[in-house]
């Protein structure tokens, strides 16, 4: 059964979380340039931490995820270079979330309990069992699974951005929600033109 159906349920209820205009963009172009390392100011309140932890589990995750396109024969290089330009920016605004909570005296990790990010939506991770299942994959259903798996994590991310510009103080980690917000927006655009079908 098509991937889709299984992550139906995430994305029915983040439906509506996409950004901008809805125009299509250039499937051949990076998405943006990675971001520049910004430090953060002092002002911050404890949804920034929440968002800031969250944002690095969740970038972590999506590195590991884009990796495995560059292992898999017979992919357009198209959809090689988004998985190159992604992997770069999530990482630099990893190193940018962790510097920022270092400076603010607070650990990378938030709370074990699932509980605790009930207000944003959960934990905004994918389930490692259809990642180990799409590591094994190849050709043009590895393509297919990939684009619906990513682009689920993807609106995830999304999610956890909105929440943040609704209930953050600092005007980094605002400004990395926006950017996050557009530029998942986009990769999800740029996804579906590449994987027709998905």
């Amino acid at each position: 059964m098509k991937l889709a159906l299984v992550l139906v349920a995430g994305l029915v209820a983040l439906a509506g979380c996409g950004a901008g205009d809805g125009s299509p963009t250039n499937a051949g172009a990076p998405i943006s340039p990675v971001p520049q390392s910004a430090a953060a100011s002092a002002q911050y309140n404890d949804a920034d931490v929440m968002f800031l932890q969250m944002m690095i589990a969740h970038n972590d995750q999506g590195v590991e995820i884009v990796k495995l396109v560059k292992t898999k024969q017979g992919q357009k290089q198209e959809l090689t270079n988004l998985a190159a330009a992604i992997e770069a920016t999530q990482q630099t605004e990893t190193t940018d979330m962790r510097n920022w909570l270092k400076a603010w005296g607070k650990p990378e990790t938030g709370s074990a309990d699932p509980h605790a990010h009930h207000h944003h939506g959960g934990d905004g991770l994918t389930d490692k069992g259809l990642l180990e299942a799409l590591s094994k994959k190849d050709g043009a259903e590895f393509s297919l699974d990939f684009a619906d798996i990513f682009v689920a994590h993807q609106h995830n991310g999304v999610a956890l951005a909105r929440t943040e510009l609704k209930d953050g103080k600092n005007p980094e980690a605002k400004a990395l929600a926006q950017r996050i917000m557009d530029s998942r927006t986009g990769e999800v655009q740029q996804i579906r033109t590449l994987v027709p079908g998905q």
